[in-house]
């Protein structure tokens, strides 16, 4: 039954798409690659903007499967490399599309270091398609992206054509591209490339490392073609998000916490005991790594289980070679193994059986973000030390470490959050493990990314809280409190090996202050980052020595050329 009806909605709601409106012009507005931990509140944001001025919006969502890209049957959207033969495989993308008579936004969700490598690559790198009658409505509807709870729809064509072979706006990425450079650089010395990619131990995902240039002016490293001063970056700060450490609850309920040194310990193969989670030495565990391409996996690496290595080493890859790949390395009774993508490694923590292997009393670590971190009972969070990652104003004191979810939970975070209240260990400059979230894009895109941004920071408190705005947001006058934004920020450096672009290391300058029309005031602008008129963000962030919390606007400190 359950299966009839799925397929009379999919029946009904494809006849609904044969009616959406077409004639009226239908413009790309944003077409973006990267980061998973953004794509949820980007969605809801996207759907903000195709729905003003009283517009009938329309989504559709996309779980690309890794065997699919370049398929003549399968359903698929992928990026593709478009630099000749020494080009990147197809990158497989899980993809939401939103789209109006206000224009089409959509947003492929892959590794940050592929988005960042995808748009500054010359030529460009653009979405590859399967044909539409393959691309069929398959998820269901989701209320954390769609506040009207309506159902997918399947793309018209309209809305196909003007994504498929186009040419990407955008890259939405953990990391800044200077340290997104570096990963790739430390990925390729390592003796991977596009023909032996860094692989999954649990599926046949894999993550492939090509080359690719900062600046313009430059031949590009793979087309040989000369970068244009057209393709010169720039990047806006979304807001900062949290690492979160999670362990599989099914022997290892108890454990509460995992210091730093211990982490650092288990994730570089020093130990992989119980002992090192506040449980019995003779329990094994098997702490799950992700690919070193990840953002997640950098902002893991440099801010908590390296945090001085000055941007020269990566220990998690520790007695992990090119002849151990895919990543299944004894530690002791326990193994250490590899995970590619977010997704992955929260099946592989919640000791999920649909992958091809099943780790033993599995620990790793995530972005967090309430719709693919959030919930399930399988795995549970870790206080880093005593600092609470996901603390937050009037919520209750860290006891069971159950992941919150947002519209439910006992006890836990009810989305929306008040302003000023989530992630308070973040915002108060004690909880170490974590970066800002950035959107990379160039000055022809400029209007349309910037206006996605700002969208996606003035609502993620009233509906995926999943990070702090980096920018102070006036309060909505049903709530009447002003949101203050980030009130830190993370120094910036020259990563090894990297030339930047753009001088410095600079730190970004003070944005101009926010003012209030509807709940009248003016809010300043706390923290660094973003471009100025008179100077330009610059160099690698990720691991960088925390400045702040401040009371007032900072002046600009003294830089560093290292990780802290």
């Amino acid at each position: 039954m359950k299966s009839l009806k799925t397929a009379i909605c999919t029946i009904a709601l494809a006849c609904v798409a044969a009616v959406v409106p077409t004639s009226q012009a239908q413009t790309l507005k944003v077409l973006t690659a990267g980061s998973s931990a953004q794509f949820g509140p980007f969605a809801v944001a996207a759907y903000a903007l195709a729905k003003a001025g009283g517009a009938s919006a329309f989504h559709y969502t996309f779980k690309t499967g890794g065997a699919n890209c370049g398929s003549a049957t399968a359903g698929y959207l992928c990026i593709k490399d478009n630099r000749g033969v020494n080009s990147a495989p197809l990158e497989p993308a899980n993809v939401w599309v939103v789209w109006s008579t206000n224009g089409i936004w959509a947003y492929a969700s892959v590794d940050s270091v592929v988005g960042v490598r995808s748009f500054l690559s010359f030529p460009r790198a653009t979405v590859s398609m399967s044909a539409l009658a393959n691309l069929t409505v398959t998820l269901p509807s989701n209320y954390l992206y769609w506040n009207d709870s309506t159902n997918d729809t399947a793309m018209t064509t309209t809305v196909y054509n003007a994504l498929n072979n186009a040419v990407l706006t955008s890259a939405n990425t953990d990391i800044r591209p200077e340290d997104a450079l570096w990963s790739t650089n430390y990925v390729l010395s390592k003796g991977y490339s596009k023909t032996v990619p860094v692989k999954s131990y649990f599926s046949s995902a894999i993550a492939n490392p090509i080359a690719f240039s900062l600046a313009t002016g430059v031949a590009d490293p793979v087309s040989g073609q000369t970068i244009p001063a057209a393709n010169a970056w720039i990047t806006y700060p979304v807001g900062a998000a949290p690492i979160v450490f999670l362990a599989n609850t099914t022997n290892l309920s108890a454990a509460t916490s995992i210091t730093q040194p211990n982490a650092a310990k288990m994730f570089s193969g020093g130990g992989c005991t119980g002992d090192l989670i506040g449980l019995s030495a003779s329990l094994a565990l098997s702490p799950i790594l992700r690919e070193p391409l990840s953002g997640t996996y950098n902002t893991a690496e440099f801010t908590t289980l390296n945090p001085n290595s000055g941007g020269n080493a990566t220990p998690q890859e520790k007695g992990i070679t090119t002849s151990t790949n895919p990543a299944n390395v004894a530690c002791g009774s326990g193994f250490r193994d590899r995970a590619i993508g977010t997704g992955e490694m929260v099946k592989a923590v919640q000791g999920n059986t649909g992958l091809l292997h099943v780790a033993t009393n599995p620990v790793g670590y995530a972005f967090f973000s309430y719709e693919s971190v959030g919930g399930n009972a399988a795995y549970k969070y870790l206080k880093l030390g005593t600092v609470d990652p996901l603390a937050f104003t009037g919520g209750p004191v860290y006891s069971t470490g159950a992941l919150p979810t947002c519209g439910s939970g006992s006890g836990f975070l009810n989305c929306p959050i008040a302003a000023n209240a989530s992630f308070i260990n973040l915002r108060n400059g004690t909880y170490p493990a974590w970066s800002i979230y950035r959107v990379v894009t160039d000055s022809a895109h400029a209007t349309n990314t910037s206006a996605l941004v700002t969208e996606a920071e003035a609502l993620v408190n009233s509906t995926i809280p999943d990070f702090v705005p980096f920018l102070p947001q006036c309060a909505l006058v049903t709530r009447g409190v002003n949101e203050k934004g980030l009130d830190v920020y993370r120094e910036h450096f020259t990563p090894s090996g990297i030339t930047l672009p753009y001088p410095g290391p600079n730190d970004g300058p003070v944005q101009p202050s926010v003012t209030c029309t509807k709940t009248v005031g003016t809010l300043p602008v706390l923290t660094l980052g973003g471009e100025g008129t008179t100077n330009k963000e610059s160099g690698g962030d990720v691991g960088g020595k925390i400045v702040g919390p401040f009371t007032s606007s900072p002046s600009v400190p003294g830089l560093i050329n290292g990780r802290q």
